[in-house]
């Protein structure tokens, strides 16, 4: 199963959300899905989110809903969505489930390290902080924005720590699912 542009997202795979056990097929409107799969421990993820934050507005007059997924409990990603003051859907797959279907792949540690130390205080400066880091948590990074019938309209997965996607790229992404599922 290929995941680029223009197949079928695994919107089917059941995660937990605040309220329960839910699938992203639930949580796809009208307008697109913004999927983003990040680590509650890592400075880049959460700049990257600090990013997508940033653009809510934007999304918003998309009618576009955004996701971020982590792997850590849901207690945790809850408590670390807040405590960020994170304003999208925040949703545990601690068993990878959602990952693995998605063809999400782990970092190994040194794929890990090879992000650039600038990229580093840059995102420490913005607000970010490392926590604690397993290895078993390396898990990598990817973007993916969802028409509303589940197609991949966008496809980014990060090679290294710090490459988060240009979020003007997924704008674009989004507003073009939007403009479609409006000629729908």
């Amino acid at each position: 199963m290929s995941l680029a542009v223009g197949a079928g997202f695994p919107v089917d795979v059941p995660v937990e959300s605040s309220s329960g056990t839910v699938t992203l097929s639930e949580m796809l409107g009208r307008g697109p899905l913004v999927v983003a799969f990040h680590r509650t421990w890592c400075p880049f993820c959460q700049q990257a989110a600090r990013e997508l934050a940033a653009v809510k507005d934007q999304f918003d007059a998309a009618g576009a809903r955004v996701v971020l997924v982590y792997r850590d409990d849901i207690d945790t990603v809850r408590a670390s969505c807040t405590e960020r003051g994170v304003p999208f859907d925040c949703v545990s797959d601690r068993d990878r489930k959602l990952a693995e279907a998605a063809l999400v792949s782990r970092f190994s540690p040194g794929r890990y390290a090879a992000f650039s130390p600038v990229k580093l205080i840059k995102a420490l400066r913005s607000g970010s902080r490392v926590g604690t880091v397993s290895t078993k948590l390396l898990e990598g990074r990817a973007t993916f924005v969802i028409d509303g019938e589940g197609r991949i309209v966008y496809a980014r997965r990060s090679v290294t720590a710090a490459d988060i996607p240009p979020i003007e790229e997924v704008l674009a992404a989004v507003r073009s699912a939007a403009d479609t599922g409006d000629r729908r």
